[in-house]
């Protein structure tokens, strides 16, 4: 109840935000450049003589002559002036606006949503089945999913505000809006990232024994713990003072920050890097197993999973070629978020798949299979078992020997697993012998291989 108490919060915090955002809603000026803007167009104009002050259709068109111009105002005019210059020359010249935010919000929120049901459906695998404990790895994933919410919340305020269309085309105060949302995003998502593979080695220790793959794991737990930290601290810490992460950019604003391009990447390079090596450590283990053909797919399915996070991450660096450095990052910037946004919930999903299956196999043994049906088999035996022994007791009334009924059970339960593999009960029943009677010749030697 606590866990779903913080949930209400985030959410009432995330609403807050976005009433927040909305309060400026000032479009860009079109109607009349600043004065700055102006004195370019025509002076560089009349020195160039490459188009008349009259021949508006020359001056949208000709590229020497826009580039002269776009090289004057950043000279001369303050950045919230050149915005209103290129929004100025856009409308006038006719240019296509492009408009994204449908995509950066549907996007959002459909995979905010397929994350929760994720969620939802292993929280109810650990309720629903009795052999399912919670353990570490679930109260860590409560935490992942926690910074999951509000970080894909975000994308319908910050595609609201500005992200998904050109930057002259935003109000400047909601473009220092968009950075204040992004900054945020941008501390969740780091967050989000190592949290869930923690969660996923947390559920190895759960299920291998073997030393050399529980060593791997505490290492991996301890670079990934690492990572959060420092990353973490680098991008809280990206501008000194820190509002100056989001109120800089018009260069207005005094503040010193770091190469936010460089740190995007390292960031970006780190994670790829430890999600291969918490894809791969298990993978030899996996293959040692005798599983069924069925079972083969489900762990391939799993691990396709994890691995198509990983390429999200991969396909996510091209976009930040332009990250930090564009001049319009209200649309360069789209790819970031929504390839981030589909990132971080679908490591929720991979790191849930294991407990999903345990739910679905009581749902649908036929499909998955289930440890319940060896339990119902076993019930069924034990009936029969019964039977027969009544049987075998009304005919060893007549017969001087004494009959011996044999029960063979065999069960293999381990610390690390949740899982109860149940094997094969016999009966056995005839006349007592002493093993010491049976012939030399019949008594045979037990090799550490063969089942007893």
């Amino acid at each position: 109840m606590k866990f779903f108490a913080f949930i209400l919060l985030l959410s009432a915090w995330c609403q807050g935000v976005w009433g927040l955002s909305k309060t400026v809603e000032t479009p860009a000026s079109t109607e009349t450049p600043p004065l700055c803007g102006l004195q370019c167009i025509q002076s560089v104009t009349l020195a160039t003589q490459l188009c008349s002050l009259t021949n508006a259709t020359c001056i949208c068109t000709n590229v020497e002559l826009n580039d002269k111009i776009s090289l004057c105002v950043h000279s001369n005019c303050t950045v919230r002036e050149a915005l209103q210059v290129q929004s100025y020359s856009k409308h006038t010249c006719g240019a296509p606006s492009r408009d994204r935010t449908a995509l950066v919000w549907v996007t959002g929120v459909v995979f905010l949503v397929l994350g929760l049901l994720a969620f939802v459906l292993r929280v109810m695998a650990r309720l629903c089945l009795g052999g399912q404990s919670w353990g570490p790895d679930d109260w860590v994933m409560c935490i992942a999913v926690s910074m999951m919410i509000p970080f894909n919340a975000f994308s319908v305020p910050i595609s609201q505000v500005a992200l998904g269309k050109d930057i002259w085309n935003v109000h400047p105060d909601d473009v220092t809006q968009f950075l204040y949302l992004f900054y945020w995003d941008e501390l969740l998502y780091i967050g989000a990232l190592p949290v869930t593979k923690i969660s996923i080695l947390l559920f190895y220790l759960k299920i291998f024994p073997k030393r050399e793959i529980r060593i791997g794991c505490w290492v991996l737990i301890g670079l990934n713990v690492a990572y959060f930290i420092t990353f973490e601290l680098i991008s809280i810490f990206q501008c000194r003072p820190i509002d100056g992460a989001w109120r800089a950019w018009d260069n207005e604003y005094p503040a010193k920050c770091n190469n936010i391009n460089v740190q995007g990447w390292a960031a970006a390079i780190f994670n790829i890097l430890l999600d291969l090596a918490t894809l791969i450590l298990p993978l030899k283990e996996l293959y040692n197993l005798s599983l069924s053909m069925k079972k083969k797919l489900m762990v391939i399915l799993m691990f396709s999973v994890g691995f198509f996070v990983t390429i999200v991450s991969v396909v996510r660096l091209h976009s930040l070629a332009s990250y930090a450095t564009t001049s319009n990052a209200t649309q360069d910037y789209v790819e970031i978020g929504y390839w981030s946004t589909i990132e971080v919930p679908v490591g929720i999903i991979c790191a849930s798949m294991p407990a999903i299956r345990s739910l679905f196999s009581l749902v649908f043994p036929k499909v998955f299979g289930t440890t319940q049906r060896g339990k119902l088999n076993y019930a069924n035996l034990s009936s029969q078992q019964k039977n027969l022994s009544n049987s075998q007791k009304v005919s060893s009334k007549g017969s001087s020997k004494p009959a011996i009924q044999v029960l063979k059970e065999f069960s293999v339960r381990s610390r690390h697993r949740d899982d109860v593999s149940y094997v094969e009960h016999e009966l056995t029943t005839g006349p007592f012998t002493d093993p010491s009677s049976r012939p030399s010749s019949e008594k045979k030697p037990i090799t550490p291989h063969e089942s007893v």
